[in-house]
């Protein structure tokens, strides 16, 4: 695609004239094929342009003559729209990969859906935005099984907790080393509630065969108890004595000492001493020149939307004597910046708006300009900020 042609001072001067020719055609009502095709093309390029579909009128309006009607103006504006919205996917793209890379996935997924959001035909990373938004999900659900085994081992819940970290550890992503770790813990753990489960069932027995009067087999479970571990290992070798010795009683079972706790002081904190704050330095307003609100209008006529902002903001800055005027065209830049967008950049209604508001606080009988210079839709939204019928 390209954005900028160089023409000789004879090749203008002839294409001035097949201009002036062509509009002598349109007013007799004699018009060549040539020429209708070319303002069949122009015609289909303002729709377009009206869409917005910025792309489809730019490479139309590249095929025109420059000098045709509006040509230039139109090629402008959709153009730089163009190569903004290749920016901005760029960026959002770019962006998206540095949280991606930091593990914020959450932020990452906000700027590569915003990218994939972009109004262009043929975005260049469409692939890779599709590519990583997969990536984030299995992330974002492996992140999930994890936490979720995670709480479950630390409540105790050892099967749910080996089937969550198993899921991640299979998955083979970040989290999987981790995984793999809690997965040790909690086979060891189950291990030893298996162990536990059959030595609780040897006691029960042991104490079942006792009370049968067989003390053979009995002595025997609580032997296998004693050699586990375990809760009820102290028991167990209770009843062993009890079993070896009938006429013995039990030895005491030694008390726990009592062990002082200290008492510890919290930290005093420091008063934090208060930043002093340097007096802001008053500067001098120059007289701004009306040459310079000149350049930010002729801007603006020629679709120079950022050459407009720039002029009329200094003019601005610089107490200019039609304050008004300027604060009108600088708020129907972005105004133009916001519908160009489809209504979606928010920045520029806001400040459209501030600058209508300011409008009206400094000038409430300013006069807006006809339909045939500013568009009908700026001038709805300017009625609508300052409260116009």
């Amino acid at each position: 695609m390209r954005w900028s042609t160089t023409w000789s001072p004879s090749i203008s001067l002839r294409r001035a004239t097949g201009v002036c020719f062509l509009a002598g055609f349109l007013a007799l009502g004699l018009l060549p094929a040539a020429a209708q095709d070319v303002e069949q093309r122009y015609q289909q390029a303002i729709e377009l342009f009206n869409k917005p579909d910025m792309e489809g009128a730019c490479e139309l309006l590249q095929q025109l003559e420059p000098g045709y009607k509006q040509t230039k103006m139109y090629m402008n504006m959709a153009c730089s729209q163009v190569k903004r919205l290749i920016t901005m996917e760029e960026n959002l793209f770019n962006e998206g990969v540095q949280f991606f890379n930091q593990g914020d996935y959450g932020n990452a997924k906000q700027k590569f859906e915003a990218a994939a959001k972009v109004a262009l035909k043929n975005p260049k990373h469409r692939s890779d935005v599709s590519r990583f938004l997969k990536q984030i999900d299995a992330r974002e659900n492996e992140e999930r099984l994890f936490q979720e085994g995670v709480r479950a081992f630390n409540e105790k819940r050892y099967a749910e907790a080996q089937s969550r970290l198993s899921q991640v550890a299979q998955g083979g992503g970040p989290k999987a080393a981790q995984a793999r770790n809690y997965l040790a813990q909690v086979q060891a753990e189950l291990r030893k509630q298996a162990a536990a489960t059959e030595t609780n069932r040897l006691f029960d027995d042991g104490v079942r065969l006792m009370n049968a009067g067989n003390n053979v087999d009995a002595l025997t479970n609580f032997e296998k108890v004693v050699q586990a571990g375990g809760p009820n290992a102290a028991a167990a070798q209770t009843y062993i004595q009890r079993l070896r010795q009938i006429s013995q009683p039990p030895p005491p079972r030694p008390t726990p000492e009592k062990k002082e706790v200290a008492v510890s002081k919290p930290p005093v904190k420091p008063t934090p001493s208060r930043p002093e704050t340097a007096p802001r330095p008053e500067t001098p307003t120059p007289v701004a020149s009306e040459q310079t609100l000149r350049a930010g209008l002729q801007a603006y006529f020629q679709g120079n939307l950022e050459d407009a902002e720039r002029s009329l903001s200094d003019y601005l800055s610089n107490n200019g004597q039609k304050q008004a005027l300027a604060y009108f065209f600088r708020g129907a830049a972005h105004s133009t910046r916001y519908f160009l967008s489809g209504e979606t950049d928010s920045q520029q209604k806001e400040l459209a708006v501030a600058d209508f508001h300011a409008l009206k606080q400094r000038a409430g009988q300013f006069q807006p300009p006809q339909k045939k210079y500013v568009s009908p839709k700026i001038l709805a939204l300017y009625s609508e900020a300052v409260g116009a019928p």
